[in-house]
């Protein structure tokens, strides 16, 4: 079936005519433009009367409209978030805050292809060519540089017609211009039922476990568990750090902070989700299976501290991540029900013991005396959804001990010793042995 997927493809520029001042204050205008449409929602205007109050004779007509979008998407994603949480019978945690207009630096420069940014494919030197319109009759024009696969896949979409170009942001770091292009394709992703493998996938607090399964077989193909704890101890450090100037009264920090801990989120999952997806590429027809959390934040009730820890788990954004990076790759997902999922032994099935990532089996019978808990919660995804594609109700399971499972960790940057699992992995420099 025809299943639509939009990706970021990120570039730098480098420029050969115009003024790189006039990107500045194209930027600077952003902002106030951002701030402003923030303010007048909170008024009430709708978007009509916004587009009106917030045009101006220097800045681009089209991009004005790109950027009013952009920032009516932010207030619609505060007050989603704001409509949970007062939903909640217990809140924990501060309210919710609106999206900061105090804030008087630049903001990315949002464009639609065509009109306020266009990209061409020189004959002669095979440059992607870029004319962005910072303002109106202001062009600064150059060529873009990016990863060699970044640059072909920009390349096969501006001379293909099944891919759309779409909006892109600029942006500017360490005195370096970058240019973030959205390309959107279809793709005919397979339904479920028809994978040769299944790859349960297990997201906690700390690790994220994944185990391919053999679907005719149900032998082990692989297995690796990969572990994210810096997340949680950065969320705690910056939890701290927001809680201790509260009291003394700088709420200002909380907005900054709150921008920090989400890009290093955000930027942490997106390398955990490609993990997934070049794992799930190494075998034949693999559908990529996850726990179905809704409702999990209404049955989780350990109190205030954990309840905060537990509650910001990004279980729907990686999920999202991982669902749309296999969409581009043409690779099914799918979800299967998430109880006792790390507390079911993968090989008799009974219900065993788990303290921290152990998992012990308490039947005398089972050949598995301990496991790791969240590998474990993997295989038994993995045979849900077997049963689920199959029809079967029963709990049959053929098992005996897993391989022994390889733990993975987050690395910062630069080349790493590679995981046996996923050479390009490795290549990439996202992993480091554990």
């Amino acid at each position: 079936m025809g299943e639509e997927a939009t990706k970021t493809i990120r570039t730098r520029l480098h420029i050969a005519s115009g003024e790189r001042s006039w990107l500045h204050n194209a930027r600077l205008a952003s902002r106030e433009i951002f701030n402003q449409t923030i303010r007048l929602k909170q008024q009430g205007y709708n978007r009509t009367e916004i587009q009106k109050e917030v045009d101006r004779d220097d800045f681009l007509r089209n991009n004005k409209c790109a950027v009013v979008g952009k920032a009516l998407q932010t207030w619609d994603s505060y007050q989603s978030l704001k409509d949970w949480w007062e939903n909640q019978d217990e809140p924990d945690g501060g309210k919710p805050t609106p999206p900061s207009t105090d804030k008087s630096g630049a903001y990315p420069l949002v464009m639609a292809h065509t009109e306020g940014y266009r990209l061409t494919v020189d004959d002669d030197t095979n440059r992607v060519q870029f004319r962005i319109s910072p303002k109106p009759y202001k062009k600064v024009k150059g060529h873009l540089r990016g990863e060699p696969d970044a640059m072909d896949e920009l390349r096969d979409a501006l001379t293909s017609e099944e891919v759309d170009i779409g909006q892109a942001e600029l942006l500017y770091r360490d005195g370096v211009y970058y240019l973030h292009v959205t390309v959107t394709r279809e793709f005919d992703v397979p339904e479920p039922d028809t994978a040769d493998t299944v790859i349960g996938v297990d997201i906690n607090e700390r690790n994220v476990a994944f185990t391919a399964l053999d679907r005719d077989t149900m032998q082990t193909k692989g297995t690796l568990v990969l572990d994210y704890g810096r997340v949680k101890q950065e969320r705690q450090r910056y939890h701290t750090i927001t809680t201790r100037c509260q009291e003394h009264g700088k709420t200002s920090i909380h907005h900054r902070l709150g921008d920090k801990e989400e890009r290093f989120t955000e930027w942490v999952l997106h390398r955990l989700s490609r993990a997934v997806v070049e794992f799930a590429e190494q075998f034949s027809n693999p559908v990529i299976v996850f726990e179905n959390m809704s409702g999990i934040r209404d049955e989780i009730k350990y109190g205030s501290y954990m309840n905060r820890r537990l509650h910001k788990l990004p279980f729907h954004k990686f999920e999202k991540f991982v669902s749309y990076k296999a969409t581009w790759r043409e690779i099914p997902t799918d979800t299967v029900d998430a109880y006792y999922n790390s507390k079911t032994c993968s090989c008799c099935g009974e219900r065993g013991s788990r303290q921290g990532r152990r998992f012990r089996c308490t039947n005398d019978e089972c050949d598995v005396v301990q496991d790791h808990a969240d590998r474990n919660a993997s295989v038994n995804i993995a045979w849900r959804e077997k049963a689920k594609l199959d029809g079967n109700e029963s709990n049959y399971r053929t098992h005996k001990t897993q391989p022994q499972v390889r733990l993975v960790r987050l690395s910062g940057s630069g080349r790493v010793s590679r995981p046996t699992s996923s050479r390009s992995l490795a290549e990439q420099g996202v992993l480091a042995h554990g």
